[in-house]
């Protein structure tokens, strides 16, 4: 199986998973932090993959697309801080996530964040 390597990432992200919904609201894990990822600021018309959002099904803005390690397949509704430690720093939504397995291919995950 092809797999993309950390060395091609040159960027870290900070991933918290969203874990559920629990009676006083969103439930969040813990961080993962310092995860290699390829980032860009690029605005792009995605299908809102959030299951509660107001939003859901329809088509919104994504304005940073990550690449991610398929061990950090990171579902929609988990948050991402990308930048940090810069003035660009910002925590956002994942709206939709995409998993790449093919054969012959780099194995990744496709981030779209609010």
């Amino acid at each position: 199986m092809a797999r993309l390597r950390a060395k091609h990432l040159p960027h870290r992200v900070i991933v918290q998973p969203f874990d559920g919904d629990g009676a006083e609201g969103d439930i969040w894990g813990d961080e993962r932090a310092d995860r290699p990822a390829y980032v860009e600021q690029k605005t792009r018309l995605r299908v809102d993959r959030r299951s509660t959002s107001p939003t859901s099904g329809q088509e919104i803005t994504s304005t940073t697309f990550v690449v991610m390690l398929p061990d950090d397949d990171t579902a929609p509704r988990s948050r991402v801080t990308v930048w940090a430690g810069t003035p660009r720093e910002r925590t956002a939504e994942v709206i939709d996530s995409a998993f790449f397995d093919y054969r012959g291919t780099p194995s990744h995950v496709e981030l779209y964040l609010e």
